[in-house]
């Protein structure tokens, strides 16, 4: 495997994680509605990265879907949502 194959594989692979996380830390639940985006949107880059090192970006999508927590928590959605009234400014 070439270097770019081991960066591409390690992008890909924090992706998953990211789509998964179950915490409630504002910072990881911000990547993880990115990385959900990213793959079950089929993004053009995804699916270029997944070319790339010849996998299937379908394959990896339906793993995810079927093994992987891509849904928000109740903890996560209230998270979000508090942060959401706290970027609102009252003029």
């Amino acid at each position: 495997m070439t270097g770019d194959e081991k960066f591409i594989t390690a992008i890909l692979t924090q992706a998953v994680e990211d789509a998964s996380y179950e915490g409630t830390t504002d910072y990881n639940i911000k990547f993880k509605a990115e990385a959900t985006d990213w793959i079950l949107g089929n993004h053009p880059e995804y699916k270029n990265y997944c070319s790339m090192i010849g996998l299937d970006p379908n394959t990896i999508r339906n793993k995810l879907l079927k093994n992987g927590n891509t849904s928000f928590t109740k903890k996560q959605n209230k998270q979000i949502g508090r942060n959401i009234w706290q970027t609102i400014t009252i003029v």
